[in-house]
């Protein structure tokens, strides 16, 4: 026991110095070296048609691979182009530059450092060129908490610009077209694993954003209701508001429902303003590869104003699958669409106040080889409502019991 307990200390010394708890957002630009790293941007444009892009250079050292995400969405025809290339030797990206601030991957390339970046993509048909320049200022995610996330047992470090102006040009099918819009440029890099996620040593981040939570909880259970959503995957969203405001969303699915892990920070063109207390459900969704994927959510925020707003994908998604070597997880899955988002928000005179605009939405999955389960019980009106589900079993079950008068109904189908 004895043992044990100096063991332990050991891990917590080594894990509260071994980590960049630098918190705030400055020297995030160039190449970091760390296991995975990745720069990304997200754009609505409009040239002679309405578009979307959402794009990413991606190393990793682990497999170790290069990937190149890049995906062009045209709003007016409903048509997805998957441009991207995965799984490309790592050597296929790499960097030049003072502090490595160019970033090419065969004929794609960024450069830039804050508050200016330039994207270019060269890629089977199309061309595609994006000047950005950071409207807003760069934010961590959970800054004032260290600027640290856990991920399983390793860590990264989520630094984002909410909101760009993008300027460019574009030529597909033949026809060049100067576009410009509203962009977010992302760059992440950490040591963290998706096959064997409880690697490391990383303690202090939990330290740090289990006091943020405690602070910001917002449970919510009407019942009991456990399911395969677990904290290896995500869901990310980045909106548009037609006032101009643009806001960034990030949760961690959790086990039980109804226990929050989330956080938004919202640009109202003066300062980003955190919102840590939320409450979100998934409306609708599609089950797919044994995992449910949620395609509609309702989110409610409260900071310093309360904001409600629903998100929906309303494009052909953009799919990406890989096997992970794990005996126990089987496959990972990037899900994502752009789509509409409507809600309003709560002025400080107490006046209800409308919202409307784009959003580019991402559901990351980890996909045991068990499948998606779910179980729980909640309250309905005179009763309770029994849930059993299994993507394994091709199942879903629901059991309902009602009193005053008493009645049991039962309901069976197959998931398809």
């Amino acid at each position: 026991m004895r043992g044990f307990q100096i063991m332990l200390s050991i891990t917590i010394i080594i894990a509260s110095f071994s980590f960049p708890y630098g918190s705030k957002a400055a020297d995030f630009d160039g190449f970091h070296d760390a296991i995975r790293e990745w720069w990304n941007v997200d754009a609505f444009i409009r040239g002679e048609g309405n578009y979307s892009i959402t794009a990413s250079f991606e190393y990793e050292k682990e497999t170790p691979a290069a990937n190149l995400f890049l995906t062009f969405f045209n709003w007016d025809t409903n048509e997805t182009h998957d441009l991207g290339s995965y799984g490309d030797n790592i050597s296929a990206i790499h960097c030049e530059g003072k502090n490595c601030i160019r970033v090419f991957y065969g004929n794609s390339w960024l450069e830039g450092a804050y508050p200016h970046y330039t994207f270019h993509f060269d890629r089977k048909n199309f061309t595609i060129h994006l000047n950005l320049t950071a409207i807003s200022p760069p934010q961590f995610v959970a800054e004032d908490e260290g600027g640290v996330l856990p991920m399983g047992l390793g860590y990264y470090k989520y630094l984002f610009i909410p909101k760009c102006s993008i300027e460019g040009w574009i030529v597909h099918g033949g026809k060049r077209e100067t576009i410009n819009g509203t962009g977010y440029y992302e760059h992440v890099w950490g040591n963290w694993s998706y096959h064997h996620p409880m690697r490391g040593a990383t303690i202090k981040p939990y330290i740090n954003l289990t006091k943020w939570w405690m602070r910001n909880s917002n449970v919510s259970l009407n019942g009991l209701i456990i399911s395969s959503n677990n904290p290896f995957g995500y869901d990310w969203a980045w909106i548009s508001f037609d006032n101009g405001w643009t806001l960034f969303y990030g949760a961690i699915p959790f086990w039980v429902d109804g226990i929050p892990f989330s956080i938004f920070y919202l640009y109202d063109g003066e300062k980003i303003r955190e919102f840590g207390r939320i409450s979100y459900e998934y409306l609708d969704g599609v089950f797919y590869h044994g995992t449910y994927i949620p395609t509609k959510i309702k989110v409610h925020g409260k900071g310093d104003m309360d904001i409600f707003f629903e998100m929906k994908m309303g494009h052909q998604p953009h799919i990406y699958q890989d096997s992970l070597s794990s005996f126990f997880w089987r496959e990972l899955i990037l899900y994502e669409s752009p789509g509409v988002v409507s809600g309003f928000y709560i002025g400080k005179d107490g006046g209800k106040k409308n919202l409307t605009g784009r959003c580019e939405m991402e559901m990351e999955r980890q996909v045991s080889i068990f499948g998606y389960n779910l179980a729980g019980v909640v309250k309905i009106e005179r009763g309770f409502e029994f849930i059993f589900l299994s993507t394994l079993l091709n199942l879903s079950l629901k059991i309902r019991l009602t009193f005053f008068p008493l009645s049991i109904d039962f309901s069976f189908s197959h998931i398809g």
